[in-house]
Order: structure tokens, then C-alpha cells, then sequence
């Protein structure tokens, strides 16, 4: 056997083990909380001794951090898997802000309980940049005339993401009263088209 294949083939066994612990700390969280759950209870539920556990994520903190990429690495392999070429830059990055919203719909225990715990918006800052989605997104409005060429790319990505979060934290203190994907769609089209009233208008106001 090859160094190549056998280095192959443990890289594969540190991903599938990285992968076992990282379920099991979020099936933990969302039953019985963060902060109610050790590293002990992880590396159990994962089947694997306390020190591997502690070898893939230093700090429990990372498990989030983890969940948040691995949500925003979804993202970019759904944006691939289903291109669509007539689609225009706000209506892939309005898609793309849905999807983040039923993810969040569908962990909804998960990510209240980080959320409440403080450590959501810890993972945010710590770890999990822009979705490269995004990026992608806007540079291709950007290409085909749809976003203003004389604003960085990333700039305008990085303001959609903050959109995305702060109305994230405010959507999981209000216990999800109001619907996420929708208001985050609204909140887009804010964006996109500003806040000032046309000059017309404030002529025809005064």
C-alpha cells in the first residue's frame, strides 16, 4: 500500500471521527443544552475517549463554530450543485438567505439554546466569516451591471451577512415571532434600493 493511499485513508478516518463528534455535540445540545453538556458526555455519545475529542475541537466553543461553517459550506454547495444562469444576483442572494432560514427553522432548539447561551454570536465572531455564496453572488451582479461596480464586493457581502445575523439574534430573543426568511428578504430589498426617498418625491413632499 502506498503512502499516499494510507494517508488517504486516515485523513478519511480523522474526517468521519471530526464529523461523529461534531453530530453528537449538536444532538446533545439541542436535548439536554450547552451548557449542560461536557466533553465527557461528547466523546460517549461519539464512542471515541476524551482525549480525541479534545485532539479535533480544543474548546467546546469550536463545536459551534463548526456548525455555523458547516451551514454556510451547505450553502455554497447548494449555490453549485443547482446554478441557475437567468437567475439575477438579489434573487440568488434572496435564495440564499431563505435557505439559511429554514436551517435555522429546522434546528430552531439547537440554535435558541446556543443563541440564549451566548455562544452563537460568539461563533459569529470568532469563526465563521461571509459565506463565500454571497461573495459569489454579488460579484456576479457586479459582472453583469445589477450591483454597483465602485463598491467592493466584499463590502456589500460582508453587509448581507450582517443583516443576516444581527435579524438571526433578533428572531431567536423574540422566540421566532416573527418569519425569519421573509423578513430577511424584505430587509435585502431595503438594502438593494436604500433608504432615500427619490428626488422627485421630496420635491412633491415639500
Amino acid at each position: 500500500m502506498s503512502s499516499t493511499t494510507q494517508q488517504g485513508r486516515r485523513e478519511r478516518r480523522l474526517h468521519e471521527t471530526r464529523q461523529r463528534l461534531l453530530a453528537a455535540a449538536l444532538d446533545l445540545f439541542a436535548t439536554q443544552g450547552y451548557t449542560a453538556t461536557t466533553f465527557d458526555h461528547i466523546a460517549a455519545r461519539a464512542d471515541v475517549g476524551r482525549q480525541t475529542a479534545f485532539n479535533h475541537f480544543r474548546r467546546k466553543e469550536d463545536f459551534v463554530v463548526a456548525w455555523v461553517r458547516q451551514r454556510h459550506q451547505h450553502l455554497n454547495r447548494h449555490d453549485a450543485a443547482h446554478p441557475s444562469r437567468r437567475a439575477s444576483a438579489v434573487e440568488l442572494l434572496t435564495s440564499q438567505l431563505r435557505t439559511l432560514a429554514e436551517f435555522n427553522e429546522h434546528d430552531y432548539a439547537l440554535a435558541k439554546d446556543l443563541y440564549d447561551n451566548g455562544v452563537l454570536h460568539s461563533a459569529f465572531a470568532a469563526g465563521a466569516p461571509t459565506p463565500d455564496a454571497f461573495l459569489a453572488a454579488v460579484t456576479r451582479g457586479r459582472q453583469s451591471g445589477e450591483i454597483r461596480q465602485d463598491i467592493d464586493a466584499d463590502l456589500v457581502a460582508d453587509m448581507v451577512f450582517d443583516t443576516y445575523t444581527t435579524t438571526l439574534a433578533r428572531w431567536l430573543k423574540a422566540d421566532g415571532a416573527f418569519p425569519l426568511g421573509e423578513t430577511l428578504a424584505t430587509k435585502l430589498g431595503i438594502l438593494v434600493t436604500g433608504i432615500a426617498a427619490p428626488p422627485a418625491d421630496a420635491a412633491t413632499s415639500n
